[in-house]
């Protein structure tokens, strides 16, 4: 399964207040605002816990090929260490890798296949694709109906998540 997302803390801060109210009530469970608010770096574990909830979020919805309808409350992180934690969702668990600079927070789900992730743009991302796998011609990224990231490499789908948030974007294949 693959699923990743990414915040830009410095566009996350021009752009939300993640202590205004109701705000962590709409977003984390009971268990969660208090890691937060327990924190020595209370905003960075809040983006944290929502990059784990999100990359969860888009692994299910591919896996389960469901519309998109995300409810962070649906989702219960526990953070293992500074870079691992788990998901739960329903009866379900997603292992995830969280790394995180001073400039962002990135997450994504782990998967037993061992998947890549490449940080810049798009025409970044499929030249290295054609490198990789020795194409005559770059790849088209397309989506399916459910508006999930998809490759077609020698006539075999290769599923991509693409994560993007200011001036970064991630893709994991």
């Amino acid at each position: 399964m693959i699923g990743n997302d990414i915040v830009d803390l410095a566009k996350a801060r021009e752009e939300s207040n993640v202590f205004r109210p109701r705000y962590l009530e709409k977003i984390c469970k009971d268990t969660e605002i208090s890691i937060v608010k327990s924190s020595l770096y209370p905003v960075e574990t809040f983006w944290r816990i929502w990059t784990m909830k999100e990359s969860a979020y888009k692994a299910w919805q591919r896996n389960l090929k469901t519309i998109p309808a995300f409810n962070p409350l649906a989702f219960k992180c526990e953070l293992k260490n500074s870079k691992e934690g788990v998901v739960y969702h329903k009866s379900s668990l997603l292992s995830t890798k969280t790394t995180q600079t001073a400039d962002f927070i990135y997450s994504e789900v782990i998967s037993t296949k061992g998947n890549r992730c490449f940080f810049g743009s798009n025409e970044e991302f499929l030249d290295l694709i054609k490198l990789q796998y020795t194409l005559n011609s770059v790849p088209e990224l397309n989506k399916t109906n459910l508006g999930l990231p998809f490759l077609i490499i020698n006539n075999k789908l290769l599923e991509v998540s693409k994560t993007h948030h200011g001036k970064y974007q991630v893709f994991q294949y």
